[in-house]
Formats: C-alpha cells, structure tokens, sequence
C-alpha cells in the first residue's frame, strides 16, 4: 500500500493489512479520548505514513482531517487550528515547537500527538495506538458530510476553509492511486 523513504534513505513498506491496522488503532485511540464524528484533526506533517494513517482514520470514523503545511510558521498554523476548531494535532518533533509556543492561543486543542518523539505536552504517536484494538467498524458517513478541510492561501484576506465532502473521494481517487 505504501513504500515510504526516510531522511536516512531507509525504505520502508506497509501493506493494506498493516495501514488498515494503524488506522483503525488511532481511529479507537481518538475515540477512547473524546474524539467524535465531525471533530478537526490536524496533520501538520510532511507526506510521512502517519499522515497517510491519519487521514483513514479519520475518513472511516466521520472525523474531519485537516491538512497543514510544514512550511507554515506558528500564527499560521494558529489562525488554521482555531478557524477549523480542531481538538487533535498530529506532527513531528521538527514542527512541535511552532504549536507548542503558541499552544496557549489555542483554546480548542485537546491533544497532540507527534510521530517520532514526545516533547513536553505531547504524547508519542505509536506509543498512544500500541495498545489499541485493531478492529473498528467505519461510521456510515453520508456523501455531503465533511472529510477534510483545506485552507485557501489567503491572497485576499485571511485564508478560508474549503471544505471537502466524502463525494469528492471519488474524483480524487486518480491521483491518489498513481501517487
């Protein structure tokens, strides 16, 4: 399913067995938490496996991603948390410290995870999922509910949420399959 080099040009692979398996893991780790249909999560990470992970997770349990740029600094990724109203934040260890300053200025924010490491105010990614079951059963999710929000760049004002509906699955399935 997936075939991920690494900054050390390690190549890492994972099956569809193995993506179901972590995502369904994190989807049963962010319920356990509070985490319900229709509720933001943010994946302010670089196209790693976890931000893969993620974004099935989120699809298969109603919750909304929210893809966000590395390249942003911390009042743009702020203004994007508290706009979408998201209560979880996945990351990195390199993209940490632009929330965890600015953590404060974001009262809706619940939770953050980081893939590979567990700075202060943060719990680790794989550490929070290990113990979690495997199994899940995806929410029936209708066509026009929301799978993921992405944020216009804000030439003309402050940056707008464009919202994303299950539907819009299948038109993207293209360059989600040659990828």
């Amino acid at each position: 399913a997936l075939v991920y080099e690494d900054a050390q040009k390690k190549v890492h692979t994972y099956t569809f067995a193995e993506v179901r398996k972590y995502a369904n893991q994190l989807a049963n780790t962010l319920a356990g938490c509070g985490i319900k249909r229709r509720d933001r999560v943010t994946l302010l990470l670089a196209q790693d496996t976890e931000c893969a992970i993620s974004h099935v997770a989120c699809w298969q349990s109603g919750m909304v991603s929210r893809p966000c740029s590395v390249l942003f600094g911390g009042i743009a990724i702020t203004y994007r948390l508290n706009d979408s109203g998201a209560k979880v934040l996945i990351t990195d260890s390199a993209n940490f410290p632009k929330v965890a300053a600015r953590r404060k200025d974001c009262p809706k924010l619940e939770r953050v995870l980081v893939i590979d490491g567990e700075p202060e105010g943060s719990q680790n990614f794989w550490k929070a999922i290990e113990g979690a079951s495997d199994k899940f059963t995806n929410v029936k999710t209708r066509a026009d509910d929301i799978a993921w929000i992405s944020y216009t760049s804000g030439t003309t004002g402050m940056p707008k949420g464009s919202v994303q509906p299950h539907r819009m699955m299948l038109g993207h399935m293209p360059s989600l399959e040659f990828i």
